[in-house]
């Protein structure tokens, strides 16, 4: 009597973090918003610079009260920030809209590795495309407020590079405080909504609210003016520190993260 030879079975495919993060960069790049979020971004920071910096010294500059020649440049990034935020908020709650999440959790049944591989592709994808679009508008505006007689900057300057790197670093920070509001709310006008709140109108809000005694001491400590503080090249009196602001506005990206992620495990989808 023969033996029947056994059939080998093909192992079943490990999971890594690597193809999440693969997995989670086709997703991204396959959104239409996303580019243009993107490239919106980039055209916003440098146009808006540019404008500041070819209108500088005049009555028009507007540049709330920025004469500091870097910070002129860097002034489109606070409409910058807004869209990067949406992108953040969109690489999540898109999913969600359209019922992809369910699949994708249950490719990824631990479901935290879906979180970090959105961070991942979110913060790869935005902090270099903001970093070139600042050295692209720090060059073009100083050459601008070069040729209109005005004191330009360079990037020998003490504390210019660090704002050029601060505010992509910024600007990547906000992008993932969109990821983390999306995960938490999973609905993306609820999720724009508060972003929006906490980074643009709060600050503004609490000047006008708050009790000049204390207003300061609560005001520094907002995502928005706690960047300000370390990518500030003259940062003003009343923000924190370097350092601290740069913890502060650290610990504003991490805890609503790890918030999501506590609920991502917690929740049925």
């Amino acid at each position: 009597m023969t033996r029947t030879p056994a059939v080998a079975t093909p192992a079943k495919a490990r999971l890594t973090f690597a193809g999440v993060v693969r997995s989670e960069w086709v997703k991204l790049r396959s959104l239409r918003s996303s580019a243009l979020s993107l490239a919106g971004a980039a055209v916003i920071l440098i146009a808006v610079g540019l404008i500041f910096a070819a209108t500088f010294g005049s009555d028009s500059d507007g540049a709330n009260g920025v004469t500091e020649p870097t910070g002129v440049t860097l002034t489109g990034g606070m409409f910058a920030q807004l869209i990067v935020g949406v992108l953040g908020v969109l690489s999540v709650s898109s999913e969600y809209s359209t019922g992809m999440i369910r699949s994708t959790l249950t490719a990824v049944p631990s479901r935290v590795p879906v979180l970090a591989g959105k961070v991942v592709v979110v913060a790869m994808t935005v902090f270099p495309v903001m970093l070139a679009s600042a050295f692209v508008v720090f060059f073009a505006g100083q050459a601008l407020m070069s040729g209109n007689g005005h004191p330009s900057a360079t990037l020998a300057d003490p504390g210019v590079l660090g704002a050029l790197l601060g505010s992509a670093v910024t600007m990547t920070g906000v992008a993932i405080m969109g990821l983390a509001s999306g995960t938490l709310m999973r609905n993306t006008a609820a999720a724009i909504s508060t972003l929006v709140a906490l980074v643009f109108l709060v600050p503004g809000l609490g000047s006008l609210v708050l009790p000049a005694s204390w207003r300061d001491d609560v005001l520094k400590f907002l995502p928005s003016n706690a960047s300000d503080a370390f990518t500030s090249i003259s940062p003003a009196a009343n923000l924190l520190g370097a350092g601290g602001g740069a913890a502060v506005f650290a610990a504003w990206v991490v805890v609503p993260l790890l918030a999501a992620a506590v609920l991502l495990r917690r929740r049925d989808v």
